[in-house]
């Protein structure tokens, strides 16, 4: 219970044990010095970042969630929307060029700013107490510094629980039929959308995900969560499990220990398999990144295939064509020798040969409820397998 103030290396932790809990989305873990740069940065800047417990929350009292929606898109919108990605030089000038401007067009300071915030403040008439990340990934050390930005804690746990998720609707709220309107989208050109009332949180993901589409491959919604809906569950403090995952990794591979074994005994996990790297495919498209991965087996595992199916996160994996682990129990792929968590975002991490290891979780339990089950699921996705839980299948 209480409040706990982030250090440097908390936070780092944090990083690198939501890259090994991420199930290969939420992000991807910089290098240290990478992190370090933006760290020592907003260090400068005299913040102290906090998480808060989410029982401390009232139930009347308000948390928003900012949630980044997104993925990749085809090379006809990434190409008609590059400027998105440009310094804001380049930017206006390829806006120019490609959209003719009214007399009233107001182009963003910051495409990455914040009036989407004011405006939901405005809506619902009340300051939020704390913000609270949608899911478990590297990209957390954000929420962390954003809250602290902002002057108000972070809820130390996750709406996703413990993972990350690809869709905005494959959250707790959905399970325990939490209200999700009134919400803004903004985007980077400065549109803000408000919208007071969608049909589900379904519908929810389907327009911040369109939006996202024709913006250049990314939307930010935001979202006011009553006080009650955030205690629920037992998705709590997953932001310190993030960091104690972190520790425990970093310190096993200072001493010369084994990562995998440190991870496995923070989380109470299982090793699912082992061994090497032998094909990674992604197609960008719809908002999301797609692919499959195939792991060749080592140890216990040698002549078997490990092959996972992702939409941004693994969600369904197979040991020689026959279903194995699946959502929502979460699975990641993580480096045997340093214990980081691969991305399916970033390529180069899956050079062929890597030696690897393949760990994952019990899903949270919202997910193993009856609701919680008919909204994530393998066949949410299109696969005619039934869902067993990870300790049926391991026996």
């Amino acid at each position: 219970m209480g409040t706990r103030i982030l250090t440097k290396e908390d936070i780092w932790h944090l990083v690198f044990g939501a890259a090994a809990l991420a199930t290969g989305g939420g992000g991807s873990c910089p290098t240290y010095e990478q992190f370090s740069t933006q760290a020592e940065a907003f260090f400068q800047e005299g913040h102290k970042p906090t998480l808060i417990d989410p029982m401390d929350i009232k139930d009347d009292e308000l948390v928003f969630c900012n949630i980044g929606v997104g993925g990749g898109i085809i090379f006809k919108y990434s190409t008609l929307y590059a400027s998105r990605y440009m310094p804001r030089e380049g930017w206006l000038k390829q806006l120019e060029l490609t959209t003719t401007l009214n007399s009233w067009s107001q182009l963003p300071a910051d495409p990455r700013g914040e009036e989407h915030i004011k405006k939901l403040k405005e809506l619902v008439g009340k300051e939020p107490v704390a913000y609270i990340p949608f899911e478990c990934g590297p990209l957390d050390s954000g929420q962390v510094y954003s809250a602290a930005r902002r002057g108000v804690p972070l809820v130390d746990g996750d709406l996703a629980g413990y993972r990350a998720v690809p869709e905005v609707s494959l959250w707790k709220l959905n399970v325990y039929n939490a209200p999700v309107t009134p919400f803004v989208v903004r985007t980077a050109w400065g549109d803000l959308i408000v919208v007071h009332k969608t049909l589900s949180h379904q519908r929810f993901e389907d327009l911040c995900r369109h939006i996202a589409m024709i913006s250049g491959g990314s939307s930010a919604p935001v979202v006011p969560i009553e006080g009650k809906y955030i205690k629920m569950g037992k998705t709590h403090n997953t932001m310190s499990l993030a960091i104690d995952v972190g520790k425990a990794i970093q310190d096993a591979v200072n001493k010369g220990d084994d990562p995998i074994a440190a991870l496995l005994n923070v989380t109470k996990g299982y090793k699912v398999f082992e061994g090497k790297v032998a094909c990674h495919l992604s197609e960008p498209e719809g908002g999301f990144n797609w692919g499959y991965t195939w792991i060749e087996g080592t140890g216990e595992w040698q002549g078997k295939t490990f092959k996972l199916w992702y939409k941004n996160e693994n969600q369904v994996s197979w040991i020689d064509e026959e279903p194995y682990i699946t959502c929502p129990d979460p699975f990641t792929v993580i480096d045997k020798k340093t214990g980081l968590g691969l991305s399916n975002f970033r390529a180069e991490m899956w050079t062929p040969g890597r030696e690897v290891v393949v760990t994952a979780l019990k899903a949270a339990d919202h997910w193993r409820t009856e609701r919680g089950l008919k909204i994530y699921r393998p066949k949410h996705f299109g696969f005619d397998i039934k869902y067993k839980p990870i300790e049926e299948i391991l026996g």
